[in-house]
């Protein structure tokens, strides 16, 4: 039988039925959750799941690591640096039917993991055939096969399991009834003993210095973290947390940001928020880049003095949805359940949040970073001669020049998209001249009239018409076709490390940074900006100010006020 709330703790009551289930109308942004529990007593029996977790990225420490098994490694189109791991599995035969198990490893995220069914084999395998059977682009001079050393072995073990996570740090945080803002709760001292009493629920209380565990970046040898924090494992599966308590940190007396309680908590993604008294959390209260996930606790009690817990979730936007689902209503009676629950939720709310476009893109380019190093030492890129060549001699810079400006013309025709970077790339590194001038298909004269209103005012109204026609149709490298083609950075930046020119000689063009204004490439204008600091001298912004200005046949005024941004950012 449920138990009515204690008197004293009316008003409580009155905002259980009246705020709590309207979160949406009070926060811009909520997490999303699947179906609720009917019933806390299912929580009690539930075997929560792991969620936004590769579970499968130990296969290669199951199936492969310190086995004998080859590596095939190069470069294939249209996927870029390629790793595929093949071995012969311990599966029984089926007559003369083997299995094979093998992981394909690219720039993208998840990795492809897999069986095969493969013919028996007398001494080695078909290698050629099982790649085929991966995938039809798998040809055997597009990768090259390698013993797998130790060194490799480690290697491709540190990739694969790169994000699969055992050991957590959470956030711990304490809000007194009377406080509204992160340096009033940043700055807590001492604490309410509901509180006390939740941390004992959270995890063991442990002793820092000599601390031999996973530590969550805290201090185990000077002691500049504090002297306690409350740590936690074997509550689910075999998963250790650390929890970063906002009342065991050092406290600062000359500092109102409280920097070393922010410097953890802040850099944390998931934060437990205990509320004395309940009320209306934001995802946004915290300044931080990290904190994705708030839990927020507070504690109700009833007439005959038992105390239970009431949970809310809120998350920023694009955590995608996860469990385990809050029952209805959202409190726990029992302190075993509200921990299995709460550690299950802090887990998966992380897991969940390395997906945003914020944690998810640096994690993205470390790991391209690493395959494309594992590919370049062991199979560099190999230009495919252009034409048979007839001795073992280079090919000549007309060729080299002449096949990397046929890439940009085609697709300038077509008005298409980039060529392939890679190819682009060997021919550069072949020695093809970056500045080579590329030709454009002339344009309509209505489209000559609408970008020459468009030009900058650095442009003479007394040039020659053969000359206005040079400005608009022909280009002075392969960067300014870029340019015209995409909103690309990492292109861009690819070309000017290779030499393409940003400021070009021919006076008739202004620098890349007010062509790419003309063309509204706004990622490109900070790239610029970020890599070419002669581009960030007044003249140029101002020009490119103008630039904007005087073309009335573009719309919106984001540009507009993204160059004004990049001035006072860069110039100011």
């Amino acid at each position: 039988m449920m138990m009515k709330e204690h008197s004293r703790d009316a008003s409580n009551a009155s905002f259980f039925s009246t705020t709590s289930f309207n979160t949406k109308n009070i926060l811009p942004i909520a997490a999303q959750f699947s179906s609720s529990i009917s019933s806390i007593n299912e929580i009690l029996n539930v075997d929560y799941q792991v969620e936004h977790q590769d579970v499968d990225a130990s296969w290669y420490r199951r199936f492969f690591y310190g086995r004998d098994h080859p590596t095939f490694i190069g470069i294939v189109e249209p996927y870029g640096p390629v790793i595929v791991s093949i071995i012969h599995d311990t599966f029984n035969p089926v007559g003369d039917i083997y299995w094979y198990r093998y992981i394909v490893r690219k720039r993208d995220v998840p990795d492809h993991r897999g069986v095969l069914a493969g013919q028996a084999y007398f001494g080695e395998p078909m290698w050629e055939d099982l790649l085929k059977m991966i995938d039809r682009n798998f040809v055997p001079h597009r990768l090259t096969k390698f013993i797998t050393t130790p060194e490799l072995g480690q290697e491709l073990l540190n990739l694969d399991e790169s994000r699969l996570q055992t050991q957590y740090k959470i956030g711990v945080l304490y809000q007194a009834p009377s406080q509204m803002s992160e340096e009033e709760w940043f700055a807590n001292t001492t604490a309410s003993p509901a509180y006390e009493r939740f941390l004992k629920i959270l995890g063991n209380k442990i002793e820092l210095q000599g601390w031999q565990r996973f530590c969550g970046g805290l201090d185990t040898k000077t002691g500049g973290t504090g002297k306690y924090s409350i740590y936690d494992t074997g509550s689910w599966k075999d998963f250790e947390i650390m929890y970063h308590v906002s009342t065991m940190l050092p406290f600062e007396d000359k500092n109102r940001l409280q920097i070393t309680r922010k410097r953890h908590i802040g850099n944390d993604i998931v934060c437990i928020v205990f509320q004395d008294v309940p009320r209306p959390f934001s995802p946004f209260a915290i300044r931080s880049q990290f904190l994705h996930v708030y839990v927020i606790v507070s504690p109700v009690y009833f007439n005959n003095g038992q105390e239970a817990y009431r949970v809310e979730i809120l998350c920023k936007e694009g955590v995608p949805s996860f469990g385990p689902a809050l029952p209805e209503p959202p409190i726990f009676y029992d302190p075993i359940s509200l921990k299995k629950f709460l550690v299950a939720t802090v887990i998966n709310g992380q897991n969940a949040a390395w997906k945003t476009l914020k944690l998810n893109e640096p994690f993205l380019r470390a790991r391209n970073g690493r395959v494309c190093d594992i590919a370049k030492r062991y199979a560099p890129v190999v230009l495919t001669p252009l034409t048979p060549p007839q001795s073992p001699k280079r090919l000549p810079r007309d060729d080299l020049d002449g096949a990397l400006k046929r890439l940009f013309i085609k697709e300038l025709k077509r008005n298409g998209s980039l060529p392939d970077i890679m190819l682009v790339k060997s021919l550069l590194d072949k020695g093809a001249n970056p500045n080579v001038r590329i030709p454009r298909t002339k344009p309509s004269r209505e489209q000559l009239n609408q970008q020459s209103a468009a030009s900058t005012s650095t442009h003479n109204s007394s040039n020659s018409e053969s000359s206005e026609n040079e400005t608009i149709y022909k280009l002075p490298n392969i960067l300014f076709a870029s340019i015209v083609l995409s909103d690309d950075p990492v292109y861009i930046k690819l070309l000017i490390n290779y030499g393409a020119e940003t400021m070009p000689r021919d006076s008739r063009f202004p620098n890349a940074f007010v062509f790419a204004a003309r063309y509204k490439r706004v990622e490109i204008m900070r790239c610029l900006l970020e890599n070419v600091p002669s581009l960030s001298d007044p003249e140029s912004v101002d020009a490119a100010i103008v630039e904007r200005g005087n073309n009335k046949n573009t719309v919106g005024n984001k540009l507009w006020g993204e160059v004004k941004r990049f001035k006072n950012t860069f110039i100011s």
